[in-house]
């Protein structure tokens, strides 16, 4: 029996470093915002790029919290900045920006990872439909990111 429990023991710690390495924690010193927690910024990034820093959408989204060249233009020019959406440091500042204005805007998370997904001026159809797909993404990264590394 403690045969079988040491062998349990070992499966499970090796299950949760391979489930680590599919779930890295990099760029945590980096996720500075007013409004959400590390974890959930980390789940962003892994849904929107898979932390692939030059990861490019069909609509021309860039970098590691796949950033709009106009989003990153509008909010460089409304905060006063001059952040490089194509640096991997300033995409996340951008992309962290950015959903700390669409907080103040909704007062919601949910509806916040929507609108970061489709846009505040989408159609109704538009956020049912793949900002629901989207928000769930991030709410099922989320969760394994908070088990892996027991954030409360």
């Amino acid at each position: 029996m403690r045969i079988f429990l040491i062998f349990l023991n070992s499966f499970l710690l090796l299950v949760l470093f391979l489930a680590s390495q599919f779930y890295p924690v990099k760029f945590f010193d980096k996720l500075v915002s007013k409004n959400f927690d590390k974890f959930l910024i980390l789940s962003v990034i892994k849904v929107e790029s898979n932390f692939n820093p030059k990861a490019e959408s069909y609509t021309g989204a860039y970098g590691l919290m796949q950033v709009l060249p106009s989003t990153a233009k509008w909010l460089n020019q409304k905060y006063s900045l001059n952040y490089n959406y194509k640096d991997s440091e300033d995409n996340i500042k951008l992309g962290i920006l950015y959903l700390d204005y669409l907080y103040e805007l909704t007062n919601d998370i949910e509806d916040t990872l929507v609108f970061y997904n489709t846009g505040p001026n989408a159609t109704n159809e538009v956020k049912r439909d793949s900002g629901n797909r989207y928000l769930k993404k991030v709410k099922r990264t989320y969760f394994i990111y908070k088990f892996l590394y027991r954030s409360d």
